[in-house]
């Protein structure tokens, strides 16, 4: 083995080294919850917009990492305190109207959403396999969730953003 000592100017001398060559690759974006993007448009207002006590015994929580779609019993309906999240509906928007399919809706932030009327068809990007949400239903719709959606018949549902 051979072991070789310079001086410490010659081996900390950056210098004479030529200067590294940043990365040309974009950084990944990184998606924000509502509370730090107050800017997105479904999310101007809150929390204002729960009208019950966030940090109470009863209210808004996450119900699964991952999406989901199940029917809600009034003792989960009470538990959620859905009765105090805003309401959102279809009515009058020509962004969402029946029988036209929105691809690829990523969704921005995480959402708990309770449909009251109404009828959608979500396909995830991830699976393929169409899902339908009904009246009573309880979505979850976790941050970075892709899929299609297709109203069926126009929607009205309240909602809370997470």
């Amino acid at each position: 083995m051979l072991l070789v000592l310079l001086p410490a100017s010659a081996a900390f001398n950056v210098a004479a080294r030529p200067a590294p060559t940043p990365c040309a690759r974009a950084a990944a974006p990184r998606l924000t919850s509502p509370l730090s993007a107050p800017t997105h448009p479904a999310v101007a207002g809150w929390p204002d917009k729960y009208a019950g006590t966030l940090g109470a015994a009863t209210g808004p929580r996450v119900l699964h990492d991952a999406f989901a779609v199940e029917a809600a019993g009034s003792a989960l309906l009470m538990e959620l305190d859905v009765a105090n999240w805003p309401t959102w509906t279809t009515a009058g928007n020509d962004r969402w109207l029946p029988n036209v399919t929105r691809k690829d809706k990523e969704m921005p932030y995480g959402e708990l959403s309770y449909l009251i009327s109404g009828k959608l068809e979500i396909v995830p990007k991830e699976t393929g396999l169409p899902v339908v949400v009904n009246p009573g239903d309880v979505v979850t719709f976790p941050e970075g969730f892709v899929s299609d959606w297709t109203v069926l018949e126009e929607l009205t549902w309240h909602y809370y953003l997470y």
